[in-house]
């Protein structure tokens, strides 16, 4: 029970350790280049946190985050390296659009509903692929979801050009969804929508599945020692399919909020990225998805303040990239040990399924 509980300080101080020391090193960056270090954090930190207001919109930014962390997290967990979150997020926007601009008819609740499993299930379709030439053909998923990730941008530019294209509109795009589909604003003057909070509750969900069912403890066995676990009578390949579905459907899903919650219509950078900056967002919570709910919250204020920082002293909004950048650096030195250690572990477990 020690051991646990020591591992489990482990997996959130080292994190934590790495966002202090990137502080510092980004404060020491600032003063190095000429800029006032102590107003820019100040301007950061007012940028998020001022008011209600302001921190609303870091939720909102943090939300798109908080799904293809998750996303990201079982799939590491798994042993399947879902580089593809940004297109399943890209297709879970896409199916999102096309049922709220195609059932129009409906009530709100029963459409945001609709437009969530639409969503998921399209993230689902999308990375189900990668996962079936991971287990049948042995072809590296990290390499296909990669492609299906540009296969679903190209696919987003052809449809807001032709077939959904709202011709009102002088930049391409899609019609806007039914407005019973948008989903409310919790705070005045913000975007914040109920989906930060219904991501926290699915990361919630995704923790009790990965660490206490047995489903959970097949993912985990495959992605610690995939021969362990084929030897200790798991079926590696059905739960490295299961596993990229789950993947595929949470960053889905996480694309139907942000169309239901803010965009409300598709356009072809509807995705800011979130999906390869959810790699990061995976990596500082350790693959623990009640972890990625803060390490989140972490970039959706950085890329809140960046904005502010630009604004008051002049840095430019990439230096938020940079910081991002120096606390993967520390955090993945202090995983280094972790990885050593597990590897020692891992040996005499090789040579018994070898025997």
């Amino acid at each position: 029970m020690s051991e646990k509980i020591k591992e489990l300080g482990q997996a959130f101080w080292k994190p934590l350790l790495a966002v202090v020391a990137s502080v510092v090193c980004s404060w020491l960056l600032l003063t190095a280049f000429g800029y006032p270090a102590n107003e820019a954090f100040v301007s950061l930190w007012e940028a998020t946190f001022k008011n209600m207001r302001v921190f609303g919109n870091t939720l909102n930014k943090a939300c798109p985050l908080l799904f293809t962390g998750i996303a990201v997290a079982i799939g590491n967990r798994g042993s399947v390296f879902n580089i593809g979150a940004e297109g399943q997020f890209i297709m879970g926007c896409t199916a999102a659009t096309w049922v709220g601009i195609t059932f129009t008819g409906m009530p709100g609740p029963l459409l945001m509903v609709l437009m969530v499993l639409a969503g998921a299930l399209a993230g689902a379709a999308w990375a189900f692929i990668p996962g079936l030439l991971k287990t049948k053909f042995s072809i590296s998923e990290i390499i296909t979801t990669i492609m299906f990730n540009y296969i679903a941008l190209q696919l987003v530019g052809f449809l807001v050009r032709n077939p959904m294209r709202d011709m009102s509109q002088a930049e391409p795009q899609s019609y806007s969804i039914a407005e019973q589909g948008f989903m409310p604003y919790l705070i005045a003057k913000t975007k914040l929508h109920p989906g930060f909070f219904f991501g926290c509750i699915v990361a919630v969900i995704i923790f009790v599945l990965l660490f206490k069912t047995y489903f959970g403890y097949e993912v985990r066995a495959v992605g610690y020692n995939s021969t362990a676990a084929k030897y200790g009578g798991i079926s590696v390949n059905r739960t490295m399919i299961l596993t990229m579905l789950i993947s595929g459907a949470l960053a889905g899903m996480g694309g139907a909020f942000e169309v239901a919650g803010s965009a409300h219509y598709l356009y072809e950078k509807i995705s800011n990225g979130y999906g390869y900056t959810a790699i990061a967002v995976s990596i500082l919570a350790n693959n623990n998805p009640i972890g990625v709910i803060f390490s989140s919250l972490l970039f959706g204020f950085l890329a809140s303040g960046s904005t502010a920082m630009q604004r008051t002293i002049g840095v430019s909004s990439s230096f938020a990239d940079i910081v991002q950048g120096i606390i993967i650096i520390f955090v993945a030195v202090a995983t280094v040990s972790r990885v050593k250690k597990a590897k020692k572990a891992s040996k005499p477990v090789k040579k018994e399924a070898k025997q």
